[in-house]
């Protein structure tokens, strides 16, 4: 497996059907991963044409991931209608993992008050998420990891813990558009003008960035599925920095 499925899936084995899925989605992670790398270190002719569609892919798939190990209920649900025989390629399904209904909020934090719930949400970037899991969480990785330094792990340390959520929001929303832009071929100008090797090395940089650090922190969540030790996560965690070549 590579280093980021591993930071993101963590040890998946022997959980039942969520182990099924954890690893059909890390062998995804194992084969965009390792091209998103060769991008990104390399001049690759192809860049233009297929980086964008790798950075996205891996950006979705990590987030259905910890959406998974989160609230394993919503992938097992997944995987029922998809296995169903009745299941059609050609339809939308209400089950699919949508980004603007599983992954981002579709209204502004409430106030901060808990005595009226606006409603059950379970996006994996709402604020509910935020105040119940990735906020302490957030703490607990920082107070784990006092001494020890690498890059991600330094950007994090610059983030105010109750910030955490908005940083991983507003980064993951700003990579889905900028390299949706290069999937769905937009541009009526030539894409060197705007989307040039640089700027897609660039994005997936950052798309790989970002959700190693969202995997680091999804480890110190108590009730979270597949966790790691710290010592697996700092091991994976700087073997990955190294192929990015930071």
């Amino acid at each position: 497996m590579d280093d980021l499925s591993i930071l993101l899936c963590g040890k998946h084995d022997g959980i039942g059907e969520l182990s099924d899925i954890l690893a059909q989605l890390a062998s995804t992670i194992d084969d965009f991963a390792p091209r998103c790398y060769l991008f990104i270190q390399t001049d690759s002719p192809d860049i233009t044409t297929f980086g964008a569609y790798c950075g996205r892919t891996l950006l979705e798939t990590a987030c259905t991931i910890l959406i998974g190990r989160l609230t394993p209920y919503r992938l097992l649900l997944l995987k029922r209608c998809q296995e169903h025989p009745g299941y059609s390629i050609g339809v939308r399904h209400n089950a699919a993992i949508q980004w603007a209904v599983d992954v981002m909020p579709d209204k502004k934090p409430p106030d901060k008050t808990w005595n009226k719930i606006d409603g059950y949400t379970h996006p994996l970037f709402s604020y509910y998420m935020a105040e119940i899991h990735w906020i302490p969480a957030f703490k607990a990785l920082l107070d784990d990891f006092l001494i020890e330094e690498s890059i991600y792990l330094n950007d994090l340390k610059k983030i105010n813990p109750e910030g955490i959520i908005d940083s991983f929001k507003n980064e993951a929303n700003r990579l889905y558009s900028s390299l949706s832009k290069g999937i769905h071929q937009e541009f009526v100008v030539p894409v060197s003008i705007n989307y040039d090797p640089p700027t897609v090395k660039e994005l997936l940089t950052e798309m790989i960035a970002l959700v190693t650090k969202m995997a680091l922190v999804s480890h110190y969540i108590p009730t979270i599925a597949t966790k790691s030790d710290k010592d697996t996560l700092f091991r994976h965690l700087v073997e990955l920095e190294k192929k990015v070549d930071i």
